[in-house]
C-alpha cells in the first residue's frame, strides 16, 4: 500500500527579501514516508523549516510563497506540483500556530461553514459537516459566539473544526498549543487523538512539547540543518538525550532523569512517561539500594530552602486594583500586591485569568478602573525614590523604569534595521547620541546580534526577532523588566539562552516579572509565583511552596513540572514532594531517600 505522504529529496529556498540579500535556503533534501492513520510529530530548532515543510504538503510552498523548489511531495496519491492549492486543500488541512490568522467571520458557525461553502456544496451537506465538526471538537454550544471572544484553547478548537468541515484525510497542525495554558493544550491534544482513533485521520503536528509528543505520537521526526536527522518512535528518539540537546531540542524530564542515572550509575533506564518512570524507580529501589553510593555534595537538594534573601523595599504596589474592559468584562477583581526590588516573579494562571491585564498596569498601558497602582520611578541621583501613582505618570515616563516585552515580537518591532530598533527607545528617552550609540553596541554584543545589526528584523527568524525585542527594551535600561511569554515558539536551546540572559539581568539587580505557561521555566528560574484565577490572586509565595500546594494547583488546573509530579507520586516511599528539577530528584533519590529505604 502506498504511503499517505511521500517526500523525496525535497529542497526549498525562499526568495530573497530585500533583493540584495541571498536566497534563504531552508530545506536541503528531506526524505520522509508517512503511513495512513499515523500520528507524526515534527520537532526541530527554530528556523529549521518545520512550517515550510507543512506548507509544502498542500502546495502553499511554493505556489503562494514564491521561491525555488526541487524534489517530490506526494499526498494521498497527488503530486503537489501538478495539482492547485484549492484541490489539495480538500485532502490536506492545515491549522496554523495563531488561530486568529484564519478567522474572519462573525460567528463560530459561519467560520466552520466557510470552507464547505467555498467548495460549492449543497446547504444541507454544509449544515451536516458543520454540526459534525463542532461536535468533534466539543464546540457545538459556542456556535453562535464570535470566534474572537473565545479562550486560546477554544479558538484553536474552532480552527481545527473549520478544517475538519473540509473532510481532509490529512490534518497538519503547526505548533497548535504554543502559548496555550494547560487546559487549552489538553483540549487540542484530546481532539487530535479522537480524530486519529475515530476517523483514522493522518496527523502531522509540529510541536515542541516533548512530554505531550511522547504521550501521543506514533513517530517523531527531528529536523536539523534542513534535513531529517532522526525519525523513530518517541522512546528511541528521546533516549538520545545528548544528541537532542546538541540539536537544541528538549526531551521529557523523565528521559533526562534516565540519562542522568545511566551516565552516573551505569543503569540502563529508558522511560519517556511519568508512569513508566514511577514503575521502574519504585521497583528497582529495593533491588539496588544496597549497591548505591552517591556523593551528593555538589548536587542541589530538594530540602533546600530555595531562594531566600533579605526583604527589600517594594518597587510595585497595587491596592484594591479592579479593571474592566469597556465597563463590561471585569478582568481584575481587587488585587492587593507588593513586588520588591530585585524580585524574580513568575505570573501564572489559565488564559483569561488576568495576567497580561495586570502587568499592563505596571507600565501605564492600562489605568485602574478602581483602586491604584504605585511604582517606584527611576531617579537620576542617589536619593531614594518614592512610590508614585501610575495615573500621575505617562507611559513614556514609566518606560524609564518599567520595560515591557510583548508576547509577539512583531507587535513592537518596526524599524528598518536591528541597530535602529535598539536605538529607538534610548533616543526617545532624550539621551545624548553618544550614549544611545554606546547602549546599542552593548545590547548588540550582549544578545549576540552584531551580525544582524544592519539587517531588517522583519526578515529574520522568530527566535532572532524575539531576542531583538528583549534587547530593544534592555537598551533603555529599565529597572523592572516585564516579559510576556518570552519563550513561546522558541526551541529548547533558544529558550535556555534567552532565560540565561534574563537571569543575568536579574543578578545585576533588575526586577523580573515573567508571564509563562512553561512550568519547568517557573520552577528553574523564578523566586516567587503569583497565581491568578478569574482576576484574583489565588496564591503569592515562594515557587517551591506554590508547587507544593496541591489545592492551588487543582483549583487553577496548572500542571507542575513532570519531575515534580514524579516526586509527589513517590512521596509515600520517602521522596520529598517539593522537588523542582531533575538534579534535585536525582540527589534526593541517591542520597537521603536511599538511606531511609535501607533502614
Amino acid at each position: 500500500m502506498p504511503s499517505e505522504i511521500s517526500i523525496h529529496d525535497l529542497h526549498f529556498s525562499y526568495p530573497s527579501t530585500p533583493s540584495s540579500l541571498p536566497r534563504f535556503r531552508v530545506l536541503k533534501g528531506i526524505d520522509l514516508e508517512v503511513e495512513r492513520g499515523e500520528f507524526i510529530s515534527i520537532m526541530g530548532p527554530t528556523g529549521v523549516g518545520k512550517t515550510t515543510l507543512c506548507l509544502a504538503l498542500n502546495g502553499i510552498v511554493p505556489r503562494s510563497t514564491g521561491g525555488t523548489i526541487k524534489g517530490e511531495v506526494v499526498v494521498a496519491g497527488l503530486d503537489t506540483r501538478q495539482h492547485p492549492v484549492p484541490e489539495l486543500a480538500s485532502w490536506v488541512g492545515i491549522v496554523f500556530q495563531d488561530p486568529e490568522s484564519q478567522f474572519f467571520n462573525m460567528t463560530v458557525e459561519d467560520e466552520v461553514a466557510f470552507g464547505p461553502e467555498s467548495l460549492g456544496l449543497d446547504p444541507r451537506e454544509i449544515r451536516e459537516r458543520v454540526d459534525w465538526a463542532l461536535t468533534m471538537v466539543g464546540m457545538s454550544q459556542h456556535r453562535h459566539r464570535s470566534p474572537f471572544q473565545l479562550s486560546g484553547g477554544e479558538k484553536q478548537r474552532v480552527a481545527i473544526a473549520s478544517i475538519l468541515a473540509m473532510t481532509p484525510r490529512i490534518l497538519v497542525l503547526d505548533e497548535p498549543t504554543s502559548g496555550l495554558d494547560p487546559i487549552g493544550k489538553a483540549e487540542v491534544f484530546r481532539v487530535v487523538r479522537e480524530l486519529k482513533q475515530r476517523e483514522q485521520m493522518t496527523i502531522v503536528m509540529v510541536e515542541q512539547e516533548s512530554e505531550k509528543i511522547a504521550e501521543f505520537s506514533d513517530r517523531v521526526v527531528v529536523l536539523h540543518d534542513g534535513k531529517v536527522a532522526l525519525v523513530d518512535t518517541p522512546d528511541k528518539v528521546f533516549a538520545q538525550v545528548e544528541l537532542m540537546h546538541e540539536i537544541g531540542l528538549a526531551v521529557p524530564q523523565v528521559s533526562e532523569l534516565a540519562h542522568l542515572f545511566n551516565t552516573r550509575r551505569n543503569t540502563r533506564y529508558s522511560f519517556i512517561s511519568l508512569e513508566g518512570a514511577h514503575q521502574v524507580l519504585t521497583r528497582s529501589r529495593s533491588e539496588n539500594a544496597q549497591h548505591v553510593i552517591c556523593n551528593t555534595t555538589n548536587e542541589s537538594s530538594s530540602t533546600s530552602s530555595g531562594h531566600h534573601r533579605l526583604k527589600t523595599e517594594p518597587c510595585i504596589v497595587t491596592e484594591d486594583l479592579w479593571y474592566s474592559y469597556n465597563g463590561e468584562v471585569t478582568a481584575l477583581r481587587g488585587i492587593d500586591l507588593e513586588i520588591e526590588d530585585g524580585d524574580y516573579v513568575a505570573v501564572i494562571g489559565q488564559n483569561g485569568s488576568g495576567k497580561t491585564t495586570l502587568v499592563k498596569h505596571f507600565n501605564g498601558l492600562l489605568k485602574p478602573t478602581r483602586g491604584r497602582v504605585l511604582v517606584k520611578p527611576a531617579t537620576r541621583n542617589l536619593q531614594p525614590a518614592t512610590l508614585k501613582d501610575t495615573t500621575d505618570l505617562t507611559v513614556g515616563q514609566l518606560a524609564q523604569t518599567v520595560g515591557y516585552v510583548f508576547q509577539n515580537p512583531d507587535h513592537q518591532i518596526f524599524c528598518a534595521t536591528t541597530r535602529e530598533e535598539l536605538a529607538f527607545g534610548p533616543r526617545n528617552l532624550g539621551l545624548p547620541e553618544a550614549e544611545v550609540r554606546r547602549r546599542v553596541e552593548e545590547a548588540l554584543a550582549r544578545f549576540d546580534l552584531e551580525e544582524y545589526a544592519d539587517i531588517p528584523p522583519a526578515v529574520l527568524g522568530y527566535g532572532l526577532r524575539r531576542k531583538i525585542g528583549v534587547a530593544a527594551v534592555y537598551s533603555m535600561r529599565p529597572r523592572i523588566f516585564i516579559l510576556d511569554e518570552p519563550t513561546a515558539g522558541l526551541d529548547w536551546r533558544g529558550t535556555m539562552e534567552l532565560m540565561e540572559l534574563i537571569g543575568e539581568m536579574h543578578r545585576e539587580g533588575h526586577t523580573i516579572i515573567l508571564i509563562t505557561h512553561d512550568m519547568k521555566l517557573v520552577a528553574e528560574f523564578s523566586q516567587k509565583c503569583l497565581v491568578l484565577r478569574e482576576g484574583r490572586v489565588l496564591a503569592y509565595d515562594d515557587t517551591r511552596a506554590v508547587f507544593k500546594h496541591s489545592k492551588v494547583l487543582r483549583e487553577t488546573q496548572i500542571e507542575p513540572p513532570q519531575i515534580t509530579a514524579l516526586a509527589k507520586q513517590m512521596a509515600p516511599y520517602g521522596m520529598p514532594d517539593d522537588v523542582l528539577s531533575v538534579g534535585e530528584f536525582y540527589a534526593a533519590y541517591c542520597g537521603r531517600f536511599w538511606d531511609e529505604l535501607q533502614l
